[in-house]
């Protein structure tokens, strides 16, 4: 299982933590055409992927964002955490 959770920092200093579940996984999959892993596993990240990613985490949290360039005017900052090593250090 890929445990994974994206903290989003606001402009204001907001800030909250998200759990990137399956569904936000497969989302993301099915969005970008693109396995989760393969997405993160090499030196070149697309920084969408991570923005998306924590937006679509906050969706289905309930935190209600705006659509997603909206949303992206008002972050400061994502950090994901992925405490099972993969797939966002390249060991997927």
């Amino acid at each position: 299982m890929i445990d994974i959770s994206i903290k989003v920092t606001k402009l204001d200093g907001t800030e909250a933590t998200y759990a990137v579940t399956p569904k936000v996984q497969v989302e993301f999959e099915r969005h970008f055409k693109i396995g989760i892993g393969k997405a993160f596993g090499n030196n070149d990240i697309q920084m969408q992927y991570l923005y998306w990613l924590a937006w679509c985490a906050s969706k289905h949290a309930g935190a209600g964002p705006k659509p997603f360039d909206s949303w992206l005017d008002e972050v400061a900052s994502v950090d994901a955490d992925d405490e099972g090593g993969s797939p966002l250090d390249g060991t997927a």
